[in-house]
């Protein structure tokens, strides 16, 4: 009797350990390993957005200012393309038209920090130029800023721009 309640015991434990690591492998490959894993392609993809972006919204010039600051909201989603728009509504336009502010922003390097299917976040370290009528001579300025993008409708959208 001794034996077969041991016997049983170790089927138990064995059934028990089979089945955890079933459970374990199947959450491995159905969840984690699904959003982990990224091709160089999208990673490029999410890179060159966040700079193109980037570049985009920091750079503008009296004569194309209404031109420039459509192009950059065509680049942004959601509370950040509402905020992009009232800020420089308010004060890049403005200032653009009124002082001939002239701004150029130049990408100097860009690294991926997260991507996940749906979500990226790229570190962008950039140059930017700004003159005006009553500084002509252009004032330069370095910066890196945190880029979190979305994807909408298969393409990659700033959702957020930190300054770090």
């Amino acid at each position: 009797m001794r034996t077969l309640a041991s016997r049983w015991r170790l089927v138990a434990a064995s059934i028990l350990l089979i089945a955890s690591a079933t459970t374990l492998m199947t959450l491995y490959v159905t969840q984690y390993r699904v959003d982990s894993q990224t091709d160089a392609a999208a990673e490029d993809a999410a890179v060159t957005a966040a700079t193109t972006a980037t570049a985009a919204l920091l750079s503008y010039a009296p004569e194309t200012i209404d031109a420039d600051l459509d192009t950059a909201r065509s680049l942004m989603t959601g509370e950040f393309a509402t905020y992009y728009g009232k800020f420089t509504a308010a004060v890049v336009a403005p200032a653009t038209r009124d002082r001939g502010v002239k701004a150029q922003a130049h990408v100097i390097d860009s690294a991926l920090m997260e991507l996940e299917p749906g979500h990226a976040e790229v570190l962008v370290f950039l140059k930017q130029e700004t003159a005006s009528r009553e500084r002509p001579q252009p004032a330069v300025t370095a910066s890196s800023v945190v880029v979190k993008l979305a994807k909408v409708d298969g393409d990659w959208l700033i959702s957020a721009f930190d300054p770090v």
